[in-house]
């Protein structure tokens, strides 16, 4: 086994030069989704893996469980990267037209309505989502999207609605009551919102990462621990941990809804209630 960690700065373009193609990010092999925050596997036999796998024996065990459940991979020498490495590798895959998007509806799209898309994500995604930046801004976990929601609100002040959502007529006046900068209110299809939560998975921490830091943080409040020891507490019972990491985004936005985001709700709406009281 090779311990490689690469950290030169053109790694990323030498990875995709001369038309190499990412398998694991390609809609030519079809490999379960679930491996992808982990690993990266490259057509010239480019193997790179979490480097955590060193030391996390279920970042690990899933490591090799995809080397078993893709077996062209089995002989392959693993290169550690960082894991924000990894998420720039599959967020340059997106530029590449044998890209598997994650949301298979956006296939479907005809090409002038992928540039459209595309101009759009371009503009709203420059400014951070609040929906989904809640780890160190609590006050914003009533902004959090679950998949019923569908909205996003970013930091200019940008609030973008789906057409479907069945808060369409609250969201605006709700939202504005803790978040007044909200400057433009835009309602677009469904799958818009789709596409943008997707593009952010690449850009800011996702929906299952902030649901691990989350849980971490909750017992570091129970059991009064460091973040350290929490961690390691979560880490100590295999089976649950291996769930945690294999959180799909669609799940972990609701566990993080409803574990987090309903209590700030109650506790948000009966202060406000009682400002409105002693107004």
């Amino acid at each position: 086994m090779i311990n490689n960690i690469i950290t030169q700065q053109n790694a990323m373009d030498e990875l995709y030069a001369h038309g190499k193609i990412c398998l694991t990010a390609s809609k030519m092999a079809k490999i379960d989704s679930k491996y992808r925050p982990f690993l990266a596997l490259f057509a010239d036999e480019t193997f790179l893996v979490d480097e955590r796998a060193q030391t996390d024996e279920v970042i690990k065990e899933i490591a090799l469980e995809f080397r078993i459940a893709f077996p062209t991979s089995h002989q392959l020498k693993w290169q550690y990267v960082s894991a924000d490495f990894l998420k720039a590798v599959y967020h340059k895959a997106q530029e590449f037209d044998w890209y598997l998007s994650q949301y298979p509806i956006l296939q479907n799209l005809s090409l002038d309505k992928v540039k459209r898309l595309q101009a759009f994500l371009r503009r709203v995604t420059s400014a951070p989502c609040l929906s989904v930046t809640t780890i160190t801004t609590p006050e914003w976990f009533r902004f959090y999207s679950p998949d019923k929601g569908k909205f996003a609100l970013f930091a200019n002040g940008w609030l973008v609605i789906a057409q479907n959502s069945p808060f369409l007529d609250e969201l605006p006046s709700d939202i504005s009551r803790i978040y007044p900068q909200i400057s433009m209110v835009e309602t677009v299809p469904e799958y818009y919102v789709t596409a943008i939560y997707e593009q952010l998975l690449y850009t800011q921490p996702s929906a299952r990462e902030i649901y691990i830091e989350l849980e971490k943080r909750k017992i570091m409040q129970s059991r009064n621990v460091s973040e350290k020891e929490a961690a390691e507490m979560l880490q100590s019972n295999p089976i649950s941990w291996k769930k945690l990491l294999l959180c799909d985004e669609k799940t972990a936005r609701s566990m993080i809804y409803s574990d987090f985001v309903e209590k700030s709700l109650a506790a948000t709406d009966e202060n406000w209630a009682q400002e409105m009281a002693n107004k």
